[in-house]
C-alpha cells in the first residue's frame, strides 16, 4: 500500500495505482485526452501533467504510478501553465468549425478549453490541413483528419479491444494522420467504437451526420435486441425519429463498447414490412380486418380448444421480454392445459426429448450468474462451440481485454476460426458431432488425476466414458492446464446447441465441472446465446416439460394432422427451422395457424390469422442476459398503425377464453419474482442502469452421467450455419445499414477446400442436396476443417433450410464451381 498526498488531501491506495486514478478517487479532476481506462497507456497528449515534489519535470499522471510518501500538485502554477500551453498547441491547427461539427456540444476539446485553456490563441500561421472535404471510410464512418488531436484512442480501441487493427498512423510529426491504410475503405467490423471514443469530431457517424445536436435529442436507455450479451444502449431521438445509438461509460456489460448490430442495426424498427392491421385468410388470401372481427373469429375457433392441451402448441421468439414469455407460457399451461411450448426453432436435435432435461441439468450444475468481467477473472477459460467474433462480439471484446491485463490461459474448441485464435494457448477445430470425443478425452485425463477425490465425492463412479478417447496436443495441453488451475471458466456456444450430439456434449461438460469441483477447484459456465433473451426464456419455462412437445415434435404432429392450433409469436420457422421441407409441409396441415409478429415474415404468409405485434422499441419489460443480469427494456416508440404491444395481445386472447391475464410488466415481474427462485432477489423498480443479477439455486446432484462416445460421419462436403457479424436473423435482415455491409449470403470454405474445388474468392458455386440447389459467392477462410463449409443463416433471399434436414448436422451437400 502507498500513502500519498494530492493537493493537500491524503489517501492510501494499492501499490501501482496511477496518480490519475488516485486523484479521481479523491474527487480531483485532472484533464486527459489520450487516456482511456481500458486502453494501453500512451501519455502523448501531456494534458494530465502533474507536479511531484522532489522531481524537476512534470509527470504524466495517466502513466505514473504512486509511490509511498509522494506529494503531488495538480493545480500548481507550472501545471496550469503547461496545461494551457498544450491546449493552445492543439488549437493551433484545429479548425474552428464548431458550428457545423457533429461533436459540438459534447466535444472534449471544447470542454477542456472552457475549463482549463487559454482565452485567446496567439498563433497566426495558416493551419495545417489534410483535405478540404471529409472522406468516407465505410457506410457508417466518415473522417475529418483536420480535427484530429492525435490521442490515438481510435487506433488503440480498434486493435486492443475490437481486434480489427483497421486504423493506424500515417505521416510523421504534425503531419501524422490516424486513418485507414492509404485512406482506403475500411476492412473492419464497422462497429463505430472509434467514433464513440473520439474526443473531437474527427471520426463521425455517417448516418447521424448533420441530423441533430446532442441537446436536441431525447435519449432513452434500453437493451440491445440482438444477441444474449445484453449490451445497454442509449438511443437518441429527435422529433420521434431514431437518429443514433451510443453506449455509456461504466454502464452494463459493454461499458463503452457496442458491436455493429447494436450501434447501427436498430433501423429495422421502421422497416416498411411492418404488419399494419390484423389479417384473416379468406379464399386463400390474407385480408386486412378490424380487431373486432379478428377477435370474434378467434373466440369462435379457440373456445372449443380450451383445456385441450394435446392438440395445441406454441412457439415464441427468445427476443421477447421476460414478461411476455412468462405470460405466453401461462396462457398455454393454465388456459389451454398444454406443455407444448418452445422458444427456439433452430436447434432440431435428433433426441429432442432429452435436449431440455440435459440443458437444464447443465444449467443447474454449472451456471455462473454474475458479472462477465468477474467470470473471466479465472486461471483458464475454455470457449466451446462458438465463433465469438461473429456471434457475441462484445463478449469477445471482454475476453480480449482480460487477456491483456490478467494471466488468463485461453483454449478454444470450435468449428470456425475467430480473431481470438491467435491469443489462445490451444485451438482445436472439429466437425460438429466430434466435439464429444474431444471433451470426453479431456474429462478422462482429469478424472485419472483425481481418482481419490472422485471416490470421496461420488463413491464408485464406474465406467463414465464408454468409447475410444484421443490423445493429441490440444487434449494434453488443456488437461494439464485444468489440473494446474485453481479457477476455471467455460463459455458454451450455440454450435453445441445445434450439434446432433448436443445432449452428450452437455453431459460431458456437466461431468467435467463436477469433477473439477470435487478436486477443490472453482468452475462455472456461462452460455453464449445468440438471442437477446434466451436465458430469460429458459428461466420463464418456455420449453416443453412433463411430456410436452418441442417444436420439432410439434411439426411432426402437425404433419400428421394432430395439431388443431399453433401460435407462433415473433419467430419465423419457415425461414430458420433447419428442415425447410418439413416445416412447410407441417404448417400447411395445422388446423389454425396464428402468427403474431411485427413484420410480414414467411411464416406469417402461411398463417390463417396474422396479428400485428410490436418491436422491442415499442414495449417495456426486461431481458435476462447470458450473465443472468436482468435489465430494463424501455419503449421509445409507440406501436404504429393498428399494431399492439405483444403483452396486450396475449392477454386479449386469454380474455376471449374468459381468463384475465395481467398486462402491466411490473406486476407480471412481481409474480415472476415470487415463483421463479433465481429472481427472488430482483426488484423491477430497482434495476437501475446496470440491472441486477439473478441468483443461483443448485439442483439435485445426480452424480456423473455415463457418456457413450459416438462420431458423426461426414463424407465429402458438409455445411454448417450460424450468425454473421452483420446478420443474425430476420431483424438484421430488415436493417438498411446492416444490409449495406452484407446484402447476400455466401459460402465460406477453407483454403485447401477452395484449392480442391478450383475456386477463388468471389467465384460462384452451386450447392446441391435432395434435388434442391442454391448459388453462392465464395469466401476463402483460413482454418476451417477439411470438408466443412459455412453458410450464414436467415437470409430471406435464399432459403438455405431447403438443403437441411432435422437431426442432421453438418448437412451433406454436393458443391461445384459454376461456369
Amino acid at each position: 500500500m502507498a500513502t500519498v498526498t494530492i493537493d493537500g488531501k491524503t489517501i492510501t491506495v494499492e501499490d501501482g495505482t496511477l496518480i490519475l486514478d488516485a486523484a479521481r478517487s479523491l474527487g480531483i479532476e485532472i484533464p486527459t485526452f489520450c487516456y482511456q481506462a481500458k486502453l494501453s497507456r500512451l501519455a502523448s497528449c501531456r494534458l494530465c501533467l502533474v507536479e511531484i515534489e522532489g522531481q524537476k519535470k512534470l509527470q504524466p499522471s495517466c502513466a505514473t504510478p504512486v509511490l509511498d510518501g509522494m506529494v503531488i500538485h495538480t493545480q500548481s502554477p507550472a501545471v496550469v501553465t503547461a496545461r494551457r500551453a498544450m491546449l493552445e498547441f492543439l488549437l493551433a491547427n484545429h479548425p474552428l468549425d464548431c458550428p457545423v461539427c457533429d461533436k459540438g456540444g459534447e466535444c472534449e476539446l471544447q470542454d477542456k478549453v472552457f475549463a482549463f485553456g487559454p482565452r485567446e490563441g496567439r498563433f497566426t500561421e495558416w493551419k495545417r490541413t489534410f483535405h478540404s472535404k471529409d472522406y468516407v471510410l465505410s457506410p457508417v464512418i466518415i473522417k475529418n483528419a483536420n480535427r484530429c488531436v492525435q490521442c490515438q484512442r481510435c487506433v488503440r480501441i480498434c486493435e486492443e479491444i475490437v481486434g480489427a487493427s483497421a486504423l493506424g498512423s500515417i505521416g510523421r510529426g504534425v503531419k501524422t494522420e490516424e486513418t485507414s491504410f492509404m485512406r482506403a475503405w475500411l476492412n473492419c467490423d464497422h462497429c463505430g467504437n472509434c467514433i464513440e471514443v473520439c474526443p473531437v469530431g474527427s471520426l463521425m457517424s455517417l448516418p447521424y451526420r448533420y441530423k441533430a445536436r446532442p441537446w436536441d435529442l431525447k435519449e432513452v436507455d434500453t437493451v440491445c435486441p440482438y444477441c444474449g450479451t445484453g449490451c445497454t444502449l442509449t438511443v437518441g431521438l429527435r422529433d420521434g425519429q431514431l437518429l443514433r445509438v451510443r453506449s455509456r461509460r461504466q454502464t452494463g456489460v459493454n461499458e463503452e463498447t457496442l458491436c455493429v448490430k447494436g450501434r447501427f442495426g436498430l433501423d429495422f424498427v421502421v422497416h416498411e414490412d411492418r404488419i399494419k392491421r390484423p389479417m384473416i385468410r379468406k379464399n386463400d388470401v390474407l385480408v386486412p380486418v378490424s380487431w373486432r372481427e379478428v377477435s370474434n373469429y378467434l373466440k369462435e375457433r379457440l373456445l372449443p380448444l380450451k383445456g385441450k392441451g394435446d392438440s395445441v402448441g406454441g412457439l415464441l421468439s427468445a427476443q421477447m421480454t421476460n414478461e411476455e414469455i412468462y405470460t405466453f407460457q401461462k396462457l398455454f399451461r393454465e388456459v389451454f392445459g398444454s406443455n407444448n411450448i418452445d422458444s427456439s426453432s433452430r436447434w432440431p436435435v435428433a433426441s429432442e426429448g432429452d435436449f431440455y432435461p440435459a440443458l437444464l441439468d447443465l444449467i443447474s450444475t454449472g451456471i455462473y450468474r454474475g458479472n462477465l468481467r468477474e467470470f473471466l477473472s479465472a486461471d483458464t477459460l475454455l470457449v466451446a462451440g462458438s465463433n465469438l467474433t461473429d456471434e457475441n462480439p462484445v463478449t469477445e471484446y471482454a475476453v480480449r481485454y482480460t487477456l491483456s491485463v490478467l494471466p488468463l490461459h485461453l483454449f478454444i474448441l470450435s468449428s470456425r476460426p475467430s480473431r481470438l485464435d491467435k491469443a489462445a494457448k490451444g485451438v482445436k477445430r472439429y466437425i460438429p458431432g466430434r466435439e464429444v470425443r474431444i471433451l470426453a478425452s479431456v474429462l478422462k485425463e482429469v478424472m485419472k488425476a483425481h481418482e481419490e477425490d472422485l471416490k470421496r465425492t461420488f463413491g464408485d463412479v464406474g465406467e463414465v466414458i464408454q468409447g475410444e478417447v484421443i490423445e493429441d496436443d490440444f487434449v494434453r495441453a488443456l488437461s494439464s492446464r485444468l489440473l494446474g488451475s485453481r479457477r476455471i471458466s467455460i463459455l458454451v456456444g450455440t454450435d453445441l446447441l445445434r450439434s446432433p450430439l448436443a445432449v452428450d456434449a452437455f453431459r460431458v461438460i456437466s461431468n467435467l465441472i463436477k469433477v473439477l469441483r470435487a478436486a477443490g477447484k472453482e468452475c462455472g459456465l456461462q452460455f453464449l446465446f445468440d438471442r437477446s433473451n434466451q436465458m430469460g426464456a429458459i428461466d420463464m419455462g418456455a420449453f416443453p416439460r412433463d411430456g410436452g412437445m418441442g417444436f420439432g415434435s410439434l411439426l411432426e404432429a402437425s404433419r400428421d394432422g394432430r395439431i388443431s392450433f399453433l401460435y407462433v409469436l415473433g419467430e419465423d420457422p419457415v425461414l430458420n427451422y433447419p428442415d425447410g421441407r418439413l416445416v412447410r409441409e407441417a404448417l400447411s396441415q395445422v388446423g389454425l395457424l396464428l402468427v403474431q409478429d411485427a413484420f410480414m415474415t414467411e411464416t406469417a404468409r402461411m398463417a390463417h390469422v396474422v396479428l400485428p405485434g410490436a418491436t422491442f422499441a415499442e414495449k417495456d419489460g426486461t431481458f435476462t442476459s447470458n450473465e443472468g443480469r436482468v435489465q430494463r427494456v424501455r419503449a421509445f416508440y409507440n406501436p404504429p398503425f393498428e399494431a399492439r404491444r405483444d403483452l396486450e395481445i396475449i392477454s386479449h386472447i386469454a380474455s376471449l377464453l374468459g381468463v384475465d391475464l395481467e398486462t402491466d410488466p411490473s406486476s407480471i415481474f412481481a409474480e415472476i419474482k415470487d415463483l421463479i427462485s433465481p429472481y427472488r432477489g430482483v426488484d423491477y423498480e430497482g434495476l437501475g442502469d446496470n440491472g441486477l443479477f439473478t441468483g443461483h439455486e443448485k439442483g439435485v446432484d445426480k452424480g456423473l452421467h455415463p457418456v457413450a462416445i459416438r462420431d458423426v460421419a461426414l463424407e465429402g462436403w458438409g455445411f454448417i450455419t450460424g450468425n454473421h457479424l452483420y446478420h443474425s436473423g430476420y431483424l438484421s435482415q430488415r436493417s438498411r445499414l446492416l444490409g449495406s455491409l452484407i446484402d447476400a449470403p455466401f459460402l465460406e470454405i477453407g483454403k485447401e477446400g477452395a484449392d480442391s474445388l478450383g475456386v477463388r474468392e468471389g467465384d460462384s458455386v452451386k450447392v446441391r442436396r435432395n434435388g434442391q440447389s442454391i448459388e453462392l459467392k465464395v469466401r476463402v477462410k483460413e482454418g476451417l476443417p477439411e470438408g466443412l463449409l459455412f453458410i450464414p443463416e436467415n437470409f430471406g433471399s435464399l432459403s438455405i433450410n431447403n438443403l437441411m434436414e432435422k437431426g442432421v448436422y453438418p448437412f451433406p451437400v454436393e458443391v461445384r464451381k459454376n461456369g
